[in-house]
């Protein structure tokens, strides 16, 4: 209990990090309690406010994951819901908390500013919220904004309809009504049944591979492990995890390419490069040539521009079809100023991003959209 206390505030300066663990070991319970609790202190220094709470649980988390799950194209909705509303109705409950105890204190102090106190509350709470919809769903701080702030409408939708037609539910309280309702809707409940389901298994799954590494030759449960920290965002543990995996066995060539993706990421482009070459080393065409997209995208960031439109020719000739790919080879042709080669790269990105299945557009709209941009700039 205490270490989970402990996370909560943990959430004020590492709210990454604090999400993280939370996912590996948070109790809905006490999410409950935390959330429960902060949300009556807050009512003795301000106003009522537990209606937040609720509208929290049934509306806003899954507003939200119906919104993330269309934008990245995650899968049907009812297995989105199962798999992740206990662990982003965790997270939420917790960052809930976290933004009201700060202000059931300021409430005590300064009682005259309850309104702005509430609009900080929930300004702190909606910054918490688009960071737990990040490490959650592995999506992008700017879509996560963006579904936090979609979530927020549809809470503030449903519940002005439910004050304007509230009265009407009464009527749904029939039992014949509700038998009625129940036959209809019956092949859809599936969606709702097991959403307490997902972060126990997360959890179960964590714990799994907590055991593995317990064998010191076993580099594959590291590396299992540091994916997990990287769909998070959780660098940090997930290039421990990666390193670890590599120091087991040198011959790790998925650590050494993850390791350069994220080394990419940070800009961190000699390490990339580093990475990168060591996974090329051990195989040429690892993870359907990737490794060579990400070593041209670091060299072209360090200015060897001949030799990154060498490595990313190699790369779009095995797969021409590669929004990212076409985006770092058309970088690399205007910045050689061979510009209809360069206009043509990018206007093959944007293409392929269009036209790439919808499991994937998650992962290429962004590199069609930055084509575009530098297509505008070729004229």
């Amino acid at each position: 209990m205490a270490e989970k206390l402990g996370t909560l505030f943990q959430l004020y300066y590492r709210p990454s990090r604090a999400l993280s663990t939370i996912l590996d070991s948070g109790s809905l319970s006490v999410a409950v309690v935390a959330a429960a609790l902060a949300t009556l202190a807050l009512e003795r220094s301000v106003r009522p406010t537990i209606t937040g709470l609720v509208l929290l649980a049934l509306l806003f988390a899954p507003a939200c994951i119906a919104i993330i799950s269309v934008w990245d194209h995650l899968g049907s909705l009812g297995v989105v819901l199962r798999r992740d509303y206990s662990p982003l109705l965790v997270c939420m409950l917790m960052c809930w908390a976290a933004a009201n105890i700060p202000g059931a204190i300021a409430g005590f102090i300064a009682p005259a500013f309850d309104v702005w106190i509430h609009l900080a509350v929930v300004f702190y709470f909606v910054t918490l919220a688009a960071i737990a919809v990040r490490t959650v769903f592995g999506t992008g701080i700017g879509k996560a904004i963006g579904t936090v702030a979609g979530g927020l409408g549809a809470t503030a939708a449903g519940y002005f309809a439910y004050e304007t037609f509230g009265g009407a539910l009464s009527y749904f309280s029939s039992p014949l009504v509700l038998l009625w309702l129940y036959y209809l809707f019956r092949p859809n409940l599936d969606m709702f049944t097991g959403l307490g389901g997902g972060l126990r298994s997360r959890q179960n799954f964590r714990r799994n591979l907590d055991a593995l590494t317990v064998n010191p030759r076993d580099s594959d449960a590291h590396y299992q492990l540091g994916l997990i920290y990287q769909q998070r965002r959780n660098y940090t543990e997930a290039i421990s995890r990666f390193t670890k995996a590599v120091e087991i066995d040198t011959s790790e060539t998925d650590a050494h390419h993850q390791l350069g993706v994220i080394a990419l990421e940070q800009k961190r482009y000699e390490d990339a490069r580093r990475h990168f070459s060591a996974a090329l080393a051990l195989d040429d065409k690892h993870s359907s040539s990737e490794a060579w997209r990400g070593l041209g995208a670091a060299d072209l960031q360090l200015g060897k521009t001949e030799q990154a439109l060498a490595e990313l020719q190699k790369y779009t000739d095995r797969r021409e079809f590669d929004p990212e790919g076409l985006y770092w080879l058309g970088g690399a042709y205007k910045k050689l100023g061979r510009t209809a080669e360069a206009r043509d790269a990018f206007q093959r990105a944007v293409e392929a991003a269009r036209t790439s299945p919808p499991h994937r557009r998650r992962y290429t709209s962004a590199w069609g959209r930055q084509a575009k941009a530098e297509l505008r700039t070729l004229g």
